[in-house]
């Protein structure tokens, strides 16, 4: 014979994994259709942090005593991003206002902060992009250069977010996106070609937040020539590679939630100044990782020696 106890448990039970079931079909709908479309007054704060190391290649310290044999790169952003406002045709205005920056160069074992980091703090960069994500316009680019402040947005590759295909998306689905760009930097013109691959893999709650995760193939082709000579030196150089990540988007509050992107990467660099070897070959690596920003997050300095402040 069956216990009341029992019975009650049993019916429990029921009742629990039938409404475990219906939090289950609203969580995870069978196709969704990823758009932006942001509240107008919301603010989120994010940190971005890269780390990106460069070693040489087939070259003795000897030959190139000025190249660096080992190098790392390490920055952190605080920066905020703000919807001031959204066009009847989904066109979304966003202002990027940088809180706190650090720039910091290990070289050989001595790490060394870059003074260009003071330069943006409190700066902001006003950007439009569309519902899927595509930038449509930038304001403030000479805030890093003034090499860009002519620029059009046709002219570089500006991805703070995933690009979304015009049309429902199912688990296990995947659409592509193509960027071209064209950015002087110091004296030469940079070309960069960018294929991205995405993959809807399914979803997930991460506090308290429903999230599309999205998978990412990226493949990079950069090529470098001298339009400017500085000292009279021609550079040229071409870099390739590869790189993959994931990212998680609350499509039911239209932000991005965190992303994380490596990159391999591979170049040749060729200069007038380079006497014992045409070319030299160096190898990198790229970690990006952007998170809603944690509540006392450390500083990148690691206690080692920080050395000067580079101008």
């Amino acid at each position: 014979m069956v216990s009341k106890k029992s019975t009650v448990f049993v019916l429990f039970a029921t009742l629990l994994a039938f409404g475990l079931t219906l939090l289950e079909g609203r969580k995870f709908p069978a196709s969704i259709r990823l758009v932006y479309q942001p509240q107008v007054g919301t603010s989120t704060t994010y940190e971005l942090e890269v780390k990106a190391s460069a070693k040489l290649i087939g070259v003795e310290k000897e030959t190139y005593p000025a190249v660096p044999q080992e190098s790392t790169t390490l920055s952190r952003f605080i920066f905020s991003d703000k919807i001031l406002g959204v066009t009847p045709q989904g066109i979304i205005k966003e202002e990027l206002t940088y809180n706190d920056v650090q720039l910091e160069m290990e070289v050989e074992g001595r790490r060394q902060n870059l003074s260009f980091a003071d330069k943006l703090k409190g700066k902001s960069v006003l950007m439009e992009f569309d519902r899927d994500g595509r930038v449509v316009s930038v304001e403030g680019l000479d805030l890093f250069s003034e090499e860009l402040k002519d620029l059009s947005v046709q002219d570089m590759y500006v991805q703070l977010r995933p690009i979304f295909p015009d049309r429902e998306l199912k688990a296990g689905d995947t659409w592509d996106n193509r960027t071209e760009s064209a950015i002087p930097i110091g004296g030469m013109l940079i070309r960069t070609n960018v294929k991205e691959n995405y993959t809807l893999s399914g979803f997930k709650e991460t506090a308290n937040i429903l999230c599309a995760v999205i998978g990412v193939d990226l493949e990079i082709y950069t090529t470098g020539k001298t339009v400017k000579k500085e000292e009279g030196i021609d550079v040229d150089m071409d870099m390739e590679g590869k790189g993959q990540g994931e990212l998680l988007y609350a499509f039911e509050k239209s932000r991005l939630i965190s992303s994380q992107i490596g990159f391999d990467l591979k170049s040749r660099i060729r200069s007038s100044a380079y006497r014992e070897a045409k070319e030299i070959e160096m190898r990198h690596r790229v970690e990006m990782s952007l998170e809603e920003e944690k509540k006392g997050s450390e500083s990148i300095k690691s206690g080692k020696d920080e050395g000067a402040r580079v101008e």
